[in-house]
């Protein structure tokens, strides 16, 4: 994703946010910058312990909200990924490729191993070692590109 000479960090607390202090707010008010911006400072001190001096580096930083996820995720307040505690359990943990219709899969943010992008990108590639397993991949790989 980045230039080349170039890094991405792609940094994110779990998506427990109260909506209730985002509810209402205007995107483009300084307030809603200033929330944003508080709400991140935890993982900017995370962030520093790493790279000191991240904040002088960065030449791009996108702060998400729950009004983001509303706005451009289309999630209802503002969630992130399924309501699932993993601590049950009763619940058996989170849902897989597979489904009770019978040659449908599913992947992405809401099924295992869960939110973000790296997430949902990994649990296509679970939903396609459901299909095949890695060993049928490997195979196909060697007959498509010859060892040298």
């Amino acid at each position: 994703m980045a230039p080349p000479g170039k890094h991405v960090v792609h940094a994110y607390f779990a998506a427990n946010e109260p909506y209730e202090a985002w509810a209402g707010m205007d995107r483009r008010s300084p307030e809603y910058k200033r929330l944003k911006q508080e709400r991140a400072e935890p993982l900017y001190k995370a962030l520093e312990r790493v790279i000191p001096d991240i904040r002088q580096r960065a030449e791009l930083t996108l702060i998400a909200s729950p009004l983001t996820h509303e706005r451009f995720l289309r999630r209802h307040r503002g969630t992130y990924g399924p309501g699932i505690s993993a601590s049950t359990p009763s619940h058996g943990g989170w849902p897989g490729p597979t489904t009770p219709v019978p040659g449908l899969y599913v992947c992405g943010d809401s099924t295992m191993p869960g939110i973000g992008v790296p997430a949902a990108a990994a649990s296509g590639m679970m939903c396609a070692n459901t299909l095949a397993p890695v060993w049928s991949h490997l195979s196909m790989m060697d007959k498509l590109v010859p060892a040298r």
